[in-house]
């Protein structure tokens, strides 16, 4: 609950763009010391021990991140709009986006599985197509913040002249 309402102001003090950066750069510095274990191998209880408090940590952070300034940011994202688009919008992301994403994930990684014969003999290619992930998120959001930082400087002069 905390870390929601720190998002928040980290958002309103660093900016619309930083705050849609910082998820895809969090789970790309913690995901890193992962992949590194597991694609050592995890030939010993003690490494496995390593691999998988790692994995824990990077994925709560990642949670915790995207909960507490990703999640504001996409909502942001919608404001500049007019009503239309943002109904389109919403339900194109939120409904069409999400199955989409999530099935198209477990496709990869089913297909990883029958190729390699488990995932962690798979984790060298998943570690490609996850970084392959986050650098086109982080793409994406530039963009996207590049967007909305110009409709939202012409809804404010719009403003300034009425």
């Amino acid at each position: 609950c905390i870390v929601i309402f720190v998002g928040v102001h980290a958002i309103r003090i660093l900016g619309w763009r930083i705050g849609a950066l910082t998820t895809p750069l969090v789970m790309a510095c913690l995901a890193f010391p992962f992949f590194s274990g597991v694609i050592m191998g995890l030939d010993t209880p003690r490494r496995l021990k390593i691999a998988v408090t790692l994995g824990m940590v990077q994925t709560l952070l990642a949670k915790t991140t995207k909960y507490a300034l990703f999640d504001p940011t996409t909502q942001m994202a919608y404001i500049p709009l007019d009503d239309e688009s943002k109904v389109k919008g919403k339900a194109a992301i939120e409904v069409i986006g999400s199955r989409i994403g999530k099935s198209g994930g477990s496709l990869i990684q089913q297909g990883l599985v029958l190729v390699f014969g488990n995932i962690i003999s798979a984790a060298p290619v998943l570690a490609v197509l996850y970084y392959s992930v986050l650098a086109w998120w982080a793409y994406s959001a530039n963009r996207l913040s590049e967007l909305f930082y110009a409709r939202t400087a012409m809804q404010e002069s719009k403003e300034h002249e009425e």
